[in-house]
């Protein structure tokens, strides 16, 4: 039994994605409607630094969001190899999700708790969809999926793995997406002054470029599962 197959998958199937969103992601639409300092002149002077920007605010979220979702897969993985009930992997299994995480401030309890099991939920589909995997002798994702599946389930399996962002429209504006930033990490000029730590939301930016990634690669990745069954089955 192994579980290679299924984390070299996955890690290949979410670095494509969010690369993909990175290459989607627009620096300067995260900063409209941003108004930091007098006029938004901070904005100004930001948004000549996209680079930058781009290394300080786009790529540090994305690192987090990419170890977030790959510990919680392996995480699903220790369940899928357990003799014990999902409900006894829950609690991490939540405590490393994207999702719960980016829940705005005072929402209900009653929407805590449905983002929450419709998590659990993709996660226990997702469990269901890896388990031939995991017990496939094979290290490499898709012999594995090839030896252990037919197209029919690698496709739902795909669909599964790498369809994120089903929450976000099940529970429009039940998140936010925000982070710190140092102007003066940016902004390095004597004639500035010293300037505090601000906060950039890029909510709807980082809802346009996941949607668009998401399907881009999900069509790629469906249609590779095609292309690698159809010529097996000749």
């Amino acid at each position: 039994m192994t579980r290679r197959a299924a984390e070299t998958g996955f890690e290949q199937f979410t670095n494509r994605t969010l690369d993909a969103t990175h290459e989607e992601f627009s620096v300067g639409r995260a900063l409209d409607g941003t108004n930091l300092g007098p006029g938004g002149s901070l904005v100004d002077r930001l948004r000549n630094k996209t680079d930058l920007l781009e290394r300080h605010v786009v790529e540090p979220e994305l690192d987090v969001y990419r170890e977030r979702t790959i510990r919680q897969f392996s995480i699903l993985l220790d369940y899928v190899e357990s003799d014990e009930e999902l409900a006894a992997f829950e609690d991490d299994l939540l405590a490393h999700d994207n999702y719960m995480d980016a829940l705005k401030p005072g929402v209900s309890a009653e929407t805590r708790n449905a983002v929450a099991e419709a998590t659990l939920a993709r996660l226990a589909r997702l469990a269901d969809g890896i388990e031939p995997l995991v017990a496939s002798p094979e290290d490499e994702f898709w012999a594995a999926a090839e030896g252990s599946l037919d197209q029919g389930a690698a496709i739902a399996l795909v669909d599964d793995a790498v369809r994120f962002t089903a929450p976000i429209r099940e529970f429009d504006g039940s998140f936010v997406f925000e982070t710190g930033l140092n102007p003066n990490e940016i902004l390095t000029s004597r004639l500035l002054p010293s300037l505090p730590t601000v906060t950039i939301e890029y909510t709807d930016e980082a809802i346009r470029s996941m949607n668009i990634a998401e399907e881009k690669i999900i069509g790629e990745l469906k249609s590779e599962v095609r292309t690698r069954f159809d010529a097996a089955g000749d």
